[in-house]
Formats: C-alpha cells, sequence, structure tokens
C-alpha cells in the first residue's frame, strides 16, 4: 500500500510540474486580414519539420505586420536564403516573436538596416543583435511588411513564437493566439484557427 502511495504521489507531482503554462491573450494577430493558413506547426517539410505557422498575405506583398506584443527588436537578418528579411522582437514575458519573408522593415528599422547593407556593400546582413532600448515597439506597432524573400513559395507570413532563453519554437495555439477568419472558412477546422 505504501509502494501504491508513493508511486500515486510521484505521478500527481510529475503531472503538476511538468505542464508549462503559457500566458492567454497576450498576442494579437501580426495582420489585419482573415488568417488562413498556407503551413502549420510542426508540419513535415521535405527536410525538416515547419517551425512554426504561414500565414497568407491574400497572395499579395505589402500587407503591415504590426507587433503582437509590446517589446524591444532584438534582431534582424536579411539572407537571400532561408526566413528572407527576418525580424525577431523579444517580450518582457519570456517570449520572442518571428516575422519571416517579410519585403521591408517599417521607418526606422528600414532606414537602419539599409544603412547597413549599404556600409557592408552587401544585400545580405547576417544576424543583427540589438540592445533592449535600440527599437522598443507597442504591441499593435506597424514593424515591416509582407514579402516573399528568401526561401519562400509565394508571398506569406512565417510567424513564430520561441522561450526567448532556449530559443525552443513554441506552438503558437498553445499561446492562444486569437486568429480570426470569416464564418464561411471555419468548415476545415484542422488548416484554420477559430
Amino acid at each position: 500500500m505504501k509502494q501504491l502511495f508513493t508511486l500515486f504521489l510521484f505521478i500527481v507531482t510529475i503531472t503538476c510540474f511538468s505542464q508549462k503554462k503559457y500566458p492567454k491573450n497576450y498576442f494579437r494577430n501580426p495582420l489585419e486580414i482573415p488568417t488562413i493558413f498556407a503551413g502549420t506547426f510542426g508540419e513535415l517539410r521535405s527536410n525538416h519539420f515547419h517551425s512554426g505557422v504561414d500565414i497568407k498575405t491574400q497572395g499579395k506583398e505589402g500587407l503591415k505586420i504590426f507587433a503582437a506584443a509590446d517589446g524591444y527588436v532584438s534582431r534582424i537578418k536579411v539572407a537571400q536564403f532561408g526566413f528572407g528579411k527576418a525580424l525577431y522582437i523579444t517580450h518582457s514575458n519570456g517570449f520572442t516573436t518571428v516575422y519571416a519573408h517579410l519585403s521591408k522593415y517599417a521607418g526606422e528599422i528600414e532606414e537602419y538596416v539599409k544603412s547597413i547593407q549599404y556600409k557592408k556593400e552587401n544585400y545580405q546582413t547576417g544576424n543583427i543583435f540589438l540592445k533592449e532600448g535600440k527599437f522598443p515597439v507597442k504591441k499593435g506597432e506597424l514593424v515591416a511588411f509582407s514579402g516573399d524573400t528568401g526561401g519562400s513559395g509565394g508571398p506569406h507570413l512565417h510567424f513564430e513564437i520561441r522561450d526567448t532563453k532556449t530559443e525552443n519554437i513554441i506552438n503558437p495555439m498553445f499561446l492562444a493566439l486569437h486568429l480570426q477568419i470569416p464564418n464561411r472558412l471555419q468548415y476545415n477546422r484542422f488548416w484554420y484557427i477559430l
């Protein structure tokens, strides 16, 4: 009986402490259009698992992309392959959001990136790591525009949420990212978030 109680206590302890608590209603949709996925989290690709969600941009480049929450731009990268033009925003709750395949950055961020490109005389910047005070952003602030850069197969926004300390990628659905879709699209719940 004592062994059974010990086993029960062990299982209850593991169950209680193994579940990570994710914030609810903290992040907003990074776009202002109904959200339709072109790719889902963990989807098997030809050489990897997909590390975020791909949000369709109605086949257009240049749609406004907004900060999902308050934070600061912590990293910028411009490359011909991979994410293409990417922006990383670190948030005070321990998460970082990633926006990729962008056509360009907004305002001062774009000017800053162009100055580095001209200084290096190269389109590709590599990783640019920024300090907290350089580009602070507020939830809903315009940070970039959608595009088709890098290893993209058409205009869309690749969006990720990562643990800031470990860089582990987290399924955006765990953070209750409230993405809106029109009622006529709710028939296929596998591909769309309600």
